[in-house]
């Protein structure tokens, strides 16, 4: 099977072009995992923390890790939390995760953090919500706690497959077009 030289000359450059469309568009995807616009931190796990959450939805309890820490033991996992919604005093129910629960995200930013996460709870408006640790002895010091919101597992999927594609369509037509203008091809 040969191809058309005039159909390689126009496809190359649109493949390029479209490959390079979805990885501007499945970076922007990864960016919002790694760094979502609601995050809120906090180093004393004895305070309690009131988080202004801006929608109604699914947020997750973190644990942030240091860079170079080596995490040994699990005492995180039996951290409990209790969440109460500050304009009613109504406590949210919260949901947490087993250590051996595959189906989370965990995800690392540029400085080196990791984030796994403990458990979740749903708010059905925006406000505030006032966040407790109820066991803090089972939070090192130096580890963070974070809310977020919750990122699913079969979000996160298609959007590291989506990168790997259009990196290969883009770095496949920029090849194939530069070797159609020398003419090699």
């Amino acid at each position: 099977m040969s191809l058309d030289p005039l159909t390689l000359l126009w496809s190359a450059p649109l493949v390029m072009l479209l490959g390079g469309y979805l990885l501007i568009r499945c970076i922007g995807g990864l960016r919002r995992v790694i760094a979502p616009d609601v995050r809120y931190r906090w180093a004393d796990p004895a305070r309690s923390e009131v988080v202004s959450l801006p929608q109604p939805g699914r947020y997750v309890v973190n644990i942030v890790f240091p860079p170079f820490t080596v995490v040994t033991g699990t005492a995180h996992f039996n951290a409990d939390f209790a969440i109460t919604a500050c304009a009613t005093d109504k406590p949210v129910p919260y949901q947490a995760y087993s250590r051996f629960n595959v189906f989370t995200v965990r995800r690392s930013d540029m400085g080196g953090n990791s984030s796994n996460p403990l458990g979740e709870f749903h708010c059905s408006e925006p406000g505030d919500y006032r966040i407790t640790c109820l066991t803090p002895q089972h939070i090192r010091p130096g580890f963070l706690l974070e809310v977020t919101p919750y990122v699913s597992p079969a979000g996160v999927v298609p959007l590291i497959l989506g990168t790997l594609l259009a990196s290969f369509m883009t770095i496949g037509g920029l090849i194939m077009t530069l070797l159609k203008l020398a003419g090699t091809l």
